[in-house]
């Protein structure tokens, strides 16, 4: 009874995640993005080189659009099928976290996860950030168990999580796991981490894409080291920064509503930590040393610190005494169940939250057979995805450092190449800020009528006078 009860604690929410995983429409930029190069893999079947709108995009590992297309095979291409992998990797983590739960004493660590604001919020969102999350949940599902330590499965949760976003996972997990020797004064992590057969399972599982696509794109290997991790880091480059504060406001935001216990855990875990309790050590470094690390970096997201939440579910468990885990647990399945319905209640209003579904649906509805869409000035990933196809794009901005000049061309236009568009099929629709697109179509002397959309995220049709 005790495991079925154990089971369910963590089965039931992840189910519910899995249901309400295509509720809302995907969200510009970041879920579009990743959902319409995960389409690209799919319909082109190349699964190396990743691409957004027809341009090789190498701004993360592929495991995220490796999920997404793989969701997108088996559900179509939707929002149902693009952030099936997402519900899944949430629902690993519970599990993982059940796992923990067992050692540590805290029986209503996945209930306290699932009902904690910002997990809530990632597990419904498509990115890489939830798949990082899941590998060093992984990670320390083995390293709190000794014969899992003793094993090789955390270096395969370090591999997995090298595919999701590279080496930050590291910081995540080897770091603290060592921390956490010293801190304790028990050696046995550092030697788990020590096995040359583990190491050499991680390299097989994680480097090979990288080795091919080094290989095969010239300066990709500066882009990595230059761009990706050092600009990431120790510049404003990304134009994503905060104050040192950040991610403590993060967690305290995040966490509800089992702020307050997890925090007081914490404390009480990191004076047990230097007593010779391995337990309390990792779940202190694992909190305490990237919430360091990542204060001081100049790009910053909430989603960053996504990997620390199911030690502070952890800790948030053990606060409520044993008579009294009842009630909290009705508490956080209350407290899951009114997350689910806002998010049922936001669905229909998902174009204010920034999703393009409900344009792409208009273009749909008005387009005549062989009419050119172009986007212009601002790219939409949400548009070539919804319609299923590449889009036009004129004086947008796209990094093409890895796209050959003759390649790009298939992709990028000029203005005469639009002028000839509403020519051929007597108009053409354009996707932009309405004032710059109606600029524009008076430059070259057509004719801007706005059809649909708003903001950002208008769709015009242009003609001849």
């Amino acid at each position: 009874m005790n495991r079925l009860r154990a089971a369910l604690a963590w089965l039931l929410p992840a189910c519910g995640l899995v249901a309400s995983c295509g509720w809302l429409g995907l969200i510009e930029p970041t879920e579009t993005r990743y959902a319409e190069i995960a389409r690209e893999m799919l319909a082109s079947r190349d699964w190396l080189i990743p691409r957004l709108n027809g341009i090789p995009h190498f701004a993360k590992p592929p495991l995220a659009y490796w999920s997404a297309a793989s969701g997108m095979a088996l559900l179509g291409v939707n929002a149902w099928g693009a952030r099936l992998g997402v519900a899944l990797a949430a629902s690993f983590m519970l599990w993982c976290t059940a796992r923990m739960a067992q050692r540590a004493g805290g029986a209503l660590a996945p209930a306290f996860l699932v009902s904690s604001v910002l997990f809530f919020a990632v597990s419904h969102q498509l990115a890489s950030d939830i798949f990082l999350a899941a590998a060093v949940a992984g990670f320390y599902a083995a390293m709190f168990d000794p014969r899992g330590r003793a094993s090789l499965w955390p270096y395969v949760a370090l591999a997995v999580g090298f595919m999701a976003k590279g080496p930050v996972v590291l910081i995540l997990t080897v770091a603290p796991a060592l921390l956490a020797a010293v801190w304790a004064r028990d050696g046995s992590p550092a030697r788990a981490l020590a096995s040359w057969r583990g190491w050499l399972v991680f390299a097989v599982i994680a480097l090979p894409w990288y080795v091919v696509v080094l290989v095969r794109t010239p300066g990709l290997w500066t882009y990595f080291l230059h761009r990706q991790l050092w600009d990431r880091y120790a510049t404003t480059l990304h134009q994503r920064g905060g104050p040192i504060y950040y991610f403590l406001v993060v967690v305290l935001v995040g966490a509800l509503p089992w702020t307050f216990p997890a925090l007081r855990e914490w404390w009480h875990a990191a004076r047990e930590a230097g007593r010779r309790n391995l337990p309390d050590a990792l779940l202190a470094s694992w909190i305490g040393l990237p919430m360091v690390f990542f204060s001081f970096s100049g790009s910053k997201l909430p989603a960053y610190v996504l990997p620390l939440f199911p030690a502070l579910a952890l800790l948030a468990s053990c606060w409520p005494k044993p008579e009294r885990r009842g009630h909290w647990l009705r508490i956080a399945l209350v407290t899951f169940a009114v997350l689910l319905a806002l998010l049922a209640a936001l669905t229909p209003f998902d174009s204010r939250l920034g999703s393009p579904r409900s344009l792409a649906r208009s273009i749909q509805d008005l387009r005549r057979p062989g009419e050119h869409i172009v986007e212009y000035g601002v790219f939409n990933a949400g548009v070539p995805f919804y319609l299923g196809e590449t889009i036009p794009m004129l004086e947008v901005d796209r990094d093409l450092e890895f796209e050959g000049s003759e390649a790009s061309a298939r992709f990028i236009i000029t203005r005469g190449d639009l002028t000839r568009m509403v020519d051929t099929q007597g108009r053409a629709w354009v996707v932009g800020k309405e004032a710059a697109v109606t600029t524009l179509a008076n430059a070259l002397g057509l004719r801007a009528t706005r059809r649909a959309g708003s903001g950002a995220q208008t769709l015009l049709a242009l003609e001849r006078r």
